[in-house]
C-alpha cells in the first residue's frame, strides 16, 4: 500500500464545539505536506490526532494500515510549537538527544558504542555538537528546534510532525531548519506534515499543500496546483 496515513470522516469536538468537521485525506510514502491556514483552523489538532495525543470524536485514523497503538506511536516523531523548558531541571542537550533512543533501547539498557557514535554523528550534522554539554534551557529557540529534530532522527521515526518549527526564531535559524528538513527528505524515506504560517516558510521539498480553515480542509493538492489555482489568492488572504 502507498498510503501510510489514512484519515476517514474524522470529526473532533472540544466541549461540544466542533474543531474538525468530517475531514478525510491520505498521505503517501515520501510525502512532505505543508499545512497552512488561519489561526485556530484546526491544524495543530490534526497533528495531535495523528500522534494519538487526541482521539477522534468520530471517524477512523490508520497509520501503516493499523489503528493508532503503542507500536505505531514509535514510528511518529512529534515536535510541538512550544517546547517547554524548566530552568530548574539540569537536563543537558546530550540528555535530550539520548531520549531519542529510548524507543529502541528502553529505559534501563546501556548505550552501545554504536549508539554513542550515532548521537555524535547526528549532532555534528545538525551543527549542535558544540552544545552537547549545555543545559537545554540556556540555548536559543532555534537551537532547541535543531535538538528536537535530532531527537526525532535518533528515534528513527518514519513520520515527522512539526508544528510551526520556524516560529519565534531568527531568520538565520529559519534557513538552517529549512535546510535540515530538505536534507532529511533527500536522504531518508520519511513522511512529514509541517504546519507553516507564511509562504516563505514552506520547505522546498514539500510536494503537497493542505489548506485548513474553520475545521475543514478546503484544499489538498500538489504544490504547483495550489500556486497556479484560482483559489490561491482567495485562500491566502487570511
Amino acid at each position: 500500500m502507498n498510503d501510510v496515513i489514512s484519515v476517514k470522516n474524522v470529526n473532533f469536538y472540544f466541549d461540544k464545539k466542533p474543531i474538525l468537521k468530517n475531514i478525510t485525506f491520505d498521505v503517501c510514502r515520501s510525502d512532505c505536506i505543508a499545512l497552512t491556514g488561519p489561526n485556530g483552523a484546526g491544524k495543530t489538532t490534526i497533528l495531535k490526532l495523528l500522534t494519538g495525543l487526541l482521539k477522534p470524536s468520530q471517524g477512523k485514523i490508520k497509520i501503516f494500515d493499523k489503528e493508532i497503538n503503542s507500536e505505531t506511536k514509535k514510528q511518529i516523531g512529534y515536535i510541538p510549537q512550544n517546547i517547554s523548558v524548566d530552568n530548574f531541571m539540569p537536563i543537558l542537550v546530550r540528555d535530550v538527544l539520548y531520549m531519542g533512543l529510548l524507543a529502541k533501547n528502553g529505559i534501563f539498557k546501556k548505550y552501545s558504542k554504536q549508539d554513542i557514535s550515532l548521537v555524535d554523528e547526528i549532532a555534528k550534522k545538525l551543527d549542535i555538537f558544540k552544545l552537547m554539554q549545555q543545559p537545554i534551557y540556556k540555548i536559543s529557540g532555534g537551537e532547541r528546534q535543531k535538538v528536537s529534530v535530532a531527537r526525532v532522527l535518533l528515534q528513527n521515526a518514519k513520520i515527522l510532525l512539526m508544528d510551526e518549527p520556524l516560529s519565534n526564531i531568527d531568520v538565520s535559524c529559519q534557513k538552517d531548519i529549512l535546510k535540515i528538513i530538505d536534507d532529511i527528505h533527500s536522504n531518508k524515506d520519511i513522511i512529514s506534515l509541517i504546519i507553516v504560517h507564511n509562504l516563505h516558510q514552506i520547505p522546498s521539498c514539500c510536494n503537497k499543500i493542505m489548506f485548513v480553515s474553520d475545521g475543514e480542509i478546503l484544499f489538498f493538492e500538489n504544490k504547483e496546483t495550489f500556486f497556479n489555482s484560482d483559489k490561491f489568492n482567495k485562500l491566502w488572504n487570511f
